[in-house]
């Protein structure tokens, strides 16, 4: 059941979905990243890290967009202020994509390669949240009676990433290793984990709008 919106309204949810959609390309372009790294694809790696870092901006530009449009009259009020909410809240997702490849690209940490595999799995997680969000923010505006089932989907793929890294991080500490070593693998597996956390929290966020719509 899609909704009627007015030509400028239209065009803000445009922009919020395409948004939406940075967080798809910053998680690829960070799984891709990792895959590199991990294979010492030097040169590929910093291509791809520049990739996340003009991701990051393009999404930065768009949130400016949609809270500079909304707050000019467009939409209800109560509706206003969730959107403007979930666009923060997309813009976390993004900015973490971004503060996670800055790990990799200035400390460099040795990941022993029985990890590597676990942690690309956690990236994917990451871009299966992402990609079952964008979905749901489209359908929020074409077909609101599948938003949930998206939803859902979103949160599956966090709970998958959480009992992963739980894994990952109990194989971190039985590693004979320096605790320096332990504790940056750890904070790296963490921030990749919280990725996931705030596209859930956005989810969060796009059942709110959703019970605004339905009611």
């Amino acid at each position: 059941m899609p909704f009627s919106f007015a030509r400028k309204e239209k065009e803000v949810i445009d922009k919020l979905i395409g948004l939406s959609k940075k967080t798809v390309e910053a998680s690829s372009t960070l799984k891709i990243f990792f895959e590199c790294y991990f294979e010492r694809r030097c040169s590929e790696s910093q291509n791809h890290f520049k990739d996340i870092k003009r991701i990051e901006h393009e999404a930065d530009v768009l949130r400016r967009d949609i809270i500079s449009e909304i707050y000019k009259g467009l939409f209800l009020p109560d509706m206003r202020e969730v959107i403007h909410s979930l666009t923060e809240g997309v813009d976390r997702i993004v900015n973490k994509c971004e503060s996670v490849s800055k790990i990799i690209d200035y400390q460099h940490p040795n990941v022993p390669s029985d990890l590597q595999k676990k942690i690309l799995g956690q990236l994917e997680c990451a871009v299966n949240a992402a990609t079952a969000f964008v979905i749901a923010t489209e359908k929020l505006f074409d077909n609101i009676d599948e938003v949930k089932n998206y939803v859902i989907e979103v949160e599956r793929f966090e709970h998958d990433e959480d009992m992963l890294e739980e894994e990952i991080l109990r194989a971190i500490f039985s590693l004979e290793v320096p605790l320096s070593e332990k504790m940056q693998l750890k904070e790296l597996v963490i921030n990749i984990g919280d990725i996931v956390d705030r596209t859930e929290d956005a989810s969060d966020i796009l059942e709110v709008l959703l019970l605004k719509l339905a009611y």
